[in-house]
């Protein structure tokens, strides 16, 4: 009884960039989407530099999304870490 939304089916390209997202209703699959990489993720992940200003004040984290030749890249927007 849970549908995601094109945002949240975009966020699993990060971990999944080949899946397949099936919408199931009554046993029947009535729609399938090819998650595609977002340009950016904001308030799903933590950054990792403990200095960050995200860390200290009430701000969603932010990264820019960069994919690479066989992988992906986050950058921080307050921070600049990758």
């Amino acid at each position: 009884n849970t549908f995601l939304t094109d945002e949240q089916v975009n966020q699993l390209s990060l971990y999944a960039p080949e899946a397949t997202v099936n919408r199931i209703d009554d046993y029947e699959v009535v729609g399938k989407s090819r998650p595609s990489l977002p340009e950016r993720i904001e308030s799903v992940l933590v950054c990792p530099n403990s200095n960050c200003i995200s860390h200290a004040e009430p701000v969603n984290s932010s990264f820019a999304v960069k994919k690479r030749a066989d992988d992906i890249a986050l950058k921080c927007k307050y921070c600049e870490k990758e």
